[in-house]
């Protein structure tokens, strides 16, 4: 019964379905020679009729634009078509069962259509794209549609518009079928562009607009609100930020976004709408579906810089005394105060991999314990630099920070590694994973904690080869303890600098073929109490789709109707790989075709619900990666819910 209620309030994503007569696209399509001909059902839509039956759904969700839906009931002779008031019913189903035009109850109602080419009914919705100035007809991303059936639905329901209409596809079977009936479309990049507003994380703040210049970020302040053209890679933590360039809601920007608790939004016109208030003190409004930015009373000033600050987060305690190289398959969840809640948690995914078929594997890896950062500081003689910053009274001025910050990370990148430390972790190393190229990854005590997400604070090395390579790339992540990012977000989160320490989590380099993040809750709407998974994607390894520079593949899957929705292809016209002698190189792609295939994002799911579950049940999100086939998983955090 969950799966039918399910697919029929699935009328907010375009919906379509209802019980089968016998019939084909061609039988449909013979009734609309006559271009006044609407069968028995409604008269044809003005556009200021579509305005009267419209409505805009799903505050939070990916699209929120004005749609009418329409039924086609190919079993009367012609075609009844019905233009439904959308905003007195809220499914298809309602419209029909309150005209009586079926009798089933909503299994058989779904089980008789959703997928069948003798389907009695066709259900969709005609949208509108502001933005765009123009109109498409989108159905359920489940219904699997032959292309003649497609065809002759739009020439019904053009006959019956007052506007021109297009097929919006909103999966890849139906773009397929579509392509394969010679229909045009509007474009997966096209229906994105048109969103004129989003919110990422709910919330009102008030603060000093700061209109970003390109590299500018480094400069904002804690109560600035950053108004950005384009999407840093990172950022200092702010009061709120407003963009005009949309991003996943899964780069690190969005993710700290909520681990702040500051409101985080797209507007498509934000520069032009606000780009004149930079300076001033305003509100940034960000609560329901509408986005705004206007200038601050005296008042709302003055009682902003009453809000006491945030309760202190407690970075665990880190075991300095514990001293071996444990492979992650030595590990489990309760290692994280020996080598870092990244480690440990990866390890704690990796025991699902020996109780049968997971359908996936964890690279195999070994932890450098925080005990290894503590000698590499107390023999380079780095505590005194560390403690003469954190006392010096400067480190509240951002500029001077960053410049001593700067200075201390090249005093960890010009030290050595005490002798016998050095040549214990390349053994190791030979030992476990032989000389290919390795990723060196941070696992600090201060990520992935209670309200503390950590994304994107500290460093990562991909494809480290040969020993100087691996001493100077293990100097680099616990160098990067000390970026200011990751030093700014401490003090937001009012997090003991001294009892922070860096472990460091050497695994096996994959060069792969496609690389992502997945959440086991839909970040565009996480109340939702239907269960909906959201993956990301790039081909190459997964550097770029959490950098939110170019658009990734945006997928939204729904396990209990087995749905696959396509929110946005990959604009990225590069992809990462391997270079031959270490590190990283670019290679130019075709960015216009799909990353993941059906089978693919269906197998993805399952391994994330599956993981989510060896974490009680917590929402998760999951980076994971795949080569020739097969899934693998090298992360997974409690996802941080928004505001």
């Amino acid at each position: 019964m969950w799966k039918s209620l399910a697919v029929i309030a699935l009328v907010v994503a375009a919906t379509g379905s209802g019980p089968g007569l016998p019939g084909s696209g061609a039988a449909l399509a013979k009734t609309a020679a006559n271009p006044r001909d609407t069968g028995t059902g409604a008269p044809p839509l003005s556009e200021a009729g579509f305005d009267k039956l419209a409505r805009t759904e799903g505050a939070g969700r990916f699209l929120e634009l004005p749609r009418v839906m329409f039924a086609i009931d190919r079993s009367a002779s012609p075609a009844r078509l019905d233009w439904i008031d959308t905003r007195r019913y809220l499914y298809h189903f309602d419209f029909l069962q309150a005209r009586y035009l079926t009798l089933a109850d909503s299994e058989a109602f779904i089980a008789a259509n959703y997928s069948r080419p003798d389907r009695r009914f066709v259900l969709g919705a005609v949208v509108r794209y502001p933005r765009l100035g123009r109109y498409g007809v989108e159905l359920w991303e489940g219904d699997v549609v032959e292309p003649a059936l497609i065809a002759a639905m739009m020439t019904r329901l053009q006959a019956s518009f007052a506007a021109p209409l297009t097929f919006k596809p909103n999966s890849t079977q139906q773009r397929e079928a579509a392509a394969t009936a010679v229909l045009p479309t509007i474009g997966i990049d096209e229906a994105y562009g048109s969103r004129e507003q989003l919110v990422l994380n709910r919330g009102r703040a008030v603060g000093r607009l700061v209109l970003v210049a390109e590299d500018g970020e480094d400069d904002l302040m804690p109560g600035d609100i950053a108004l950005l053209k384009t999407i840093p890679i990172r950022m200092p933590p702010v009061a709120g930020i407003v963009s005009s360039t949309f991003t996943t809601p899964i780069n690190h920007i969005s993710l700290l976004a909520k681990t702040w608790g500051i409101p985080n939004a797209y507007h498509a016109e934000a520069d032009r709408l606000w780009g004149a208030l930079n300076g001033r003190q305003v509100v940034l409004d960000a609560n329901g579906a509408k986005v705004t930015v206007r200038l601050a009373t005296a008042a709302e000033i003055k009682a902003a810089a009453r809000v006491a600050s945030a309760r202190p987060i407690r970075a665990p305690r880190a075991d300095l005394a514990y001293a071996g190289l444990p492979a992650l398959s030595e590990q489990d969840a309760s290692w994280s105060r020996r080598t870092g809640t990244k480690a440990a948690n990866l390890a704690d995914v990796a025991t699902l991999t020996r109780k049968g078929d997971a359908g996936f594997v964890v690279p195999p890896g070994f932890s450098v314990p925080f005990a290894y950062y503590e000698r590499f500081v107390a023999a380079n003689g780095l505590n005194t630099n560390i403690e003469a910053l954190l006392r010096d009274p400067g480190s509240s001025d951002p500029k001077w920070r960053r410049t001593a910050l700067a200075a201390l990370r090249a005093r960890f990148a010009a030290g050595h590694i005490p002798a016998a430390d050095l040549t214990a972790i390349t053994a190791r190393r030979d030992a476990l994973l032989g000389e290919k190229g390795v990723f060196v990854r941070s696992s600090t005590n201060a990520e992935d904690l209670p309200g503390f997400n950590g994304a994107g604070l500290y460093d990562t090395v991909p494809n480290v080869k040969g020993p100087e390579a691996l001493a100077a790339a293990m100097k680099t992540v616990w160098g990067s303890l000390w970026n200011d990012r990751a030093y700014a977000a401490r003090e937001r989160a009012r997090i003991d600098h001294r009892a922070v320490r860096a472990a460091v989590l050497v695994q096996s380099g994959v060069d792969a073929d496609a690389a992502g993040v997945m959440t086991t809750v839909d970040p565009f709407d996480e109340q939702s109490e239907e269960r909906r998974l959201f993956i990301a994607a790039k081909r190459g390894i997964g550097i770029r789709v959490v950098e939110g520079k170019k658009i990734a593949e945006q997928l939204i899957y729904r396990p209990d109707l087995d749905s696959i929705q396509v929110l946005t292809r990959s604009q990225d016209d590069i992809m990462l790989h391997f270079a031959a002698d270490g590190g990283v190189k670019e290679v130019k792609i075709d960015p216009d075709r799909a990353v993941l295939s059906d089978e693919l994002v269906r197998r993805l799911s399952r391994i994330g619900l599956t993981i989510q579950g060896r974490f009680g049940g917590r929402p998760q999100d999951v980076e994971w990666l795949v080569v020739d086939g097969r899934i693998m998983i090298v992360q997974s955090r409690d996802y941080v819910k928004g505001n």
